[in-house]
């Protein structure tokens, strides 16, 4: 499939009417995302269509524009306009966010209760104050010993005050982590929570704390990747993670963890320098059993880069004609 501009007009009033079925309107996005990835489409194109699921209710369409607004974010992670992304975001969800309660409602459905946890969680990354404040409170309630979160925003929560990147609650959530005896509820604090702080140092702080007594070793690996998922934490990790290359290869031999590990760690770059970098590295620091991980993230890292450098143009004049 290839879309004209006539073609996209008429998809995205069919998306805006709801006139085509919820899988559908996802196919939409995900074929199309799959041509921008793939340098047969423009990325202005994406965000056209994007911007016409302002309406969308159904949570599986959401949690496919969700995908795409991750897959974009990683691309342009370090372009001056990011601010601009963010500011596209909060307006793309600006019609769910008044559907969307904080509490459950009686008799609702599973999808809506996944529904409420993603736009939570997207408004809060991209800045919306009122999002932000509202799981500050909840936060500082659930903290002190006070009403406690709904396990099913507990996650969402975690990540727009961590969003914030203040201090404070970086200490009270790292207090939380130390006292929780839930395994569950332990890896959600630190995912969610610990790794996704919007400021370097506590990000630094929570990478030591990976490698600590406090931290199961196999929980480690999560965390360490969560931070490199973090795009305030990308670049922190990798050098964290060659900084400890002894440790963590005699921690975790050739297993699945370590992997894993690797992936996540070197896979968010987005320049050809960096796919050279890290393929150099692993050549002198071979670990077997993670060739196919190293390949893998080393072509990710080209793709990417290849995206960026074809519609860099393209997506800044997008943003400055808004």
């Amino acid at each position: 499939v290839n879309y004209g501009s006539a073609d996209l007009a008429r998809l995205c009033d069919a998306v805006k009417a709801k006139s085509l079925p919820a899988v559908d309107r996802l196919n939409i996005l995900d074929d199309l995302f799959s041509l921008i990835s793939a340098g047969k489409a423009k990325t202005s194109d994406g965000l056209r269509l994007l911007e016409s699921y302002k309406e969308e209710e159904s949570y599986i369409v959401w949690n496919n524009i969700s995908q795409a607004i991750g897959s974009l974010s990683v691309v342009i992670a370090d372009q001056e306009f990011y601010s601009d992304w963010e500011r596209f975001v909060l307006d793309l969800f600006s019609g769910i966010k008044k559907t969307v309660k904080w509490d459950p409602v009686e008799g609702e459905s599973h999808l809506d209760t996944l529904l409420r946890a993603l736009v939570i969680t997207r408004l809060g990354k991209a800045g919306d104050q009122e999002v932000r404040q509202e799981a500050k409170r909840r936060f500082d309630l659930h903290a002190s010993g006070g009403a406690k979160i709904s396990p099913d925003i507990r996650s969402a929560v975690y990540t727009c005050v961590a969003s914030m990147g203040q201090e404070d609650d970086y200490n009270t959530m790292l207090r939380l982590h130390e006292e929780e005896e839930l395994h569950e509820e332990k890896e959600r604090l630190a995912r969610s929570g610990l790794a996704a702080f919007s400021s370097k140092p506590i990000l630094a702080k929570t990478l030591e704390l990976s490698l600590s007594s406090s931290v199961r070793s196999q929980d480690s690996v999560h965390m360490i990747s969560s931070v490199a998922h973090n795009r305030k934490g990308r670049d922190l990790t990798w050098q964290f993670f060659k900084d400890n290359f002894v440790l963590l290869k005699g921690r975790y031999q050739s297993g699945f963890l370590l992997s894993h590990l690797v992936k996540s760690c070197s896979e968010n770059f987005i320049s050809e320098d960096k796919a050279m970098e890290v393929e150099q590295y692993f050549v002198e620091h071979p670990l077997p059993g993670s060739e196919r991980n190293v390949a893998q993230s080393v072509e990710t890292v080209r793709l990417n880069s290849a995206w960026l450098n074809r519609d860099l143009m393209d997506i800044n004049n997008f943003f400055k004609q808004k």
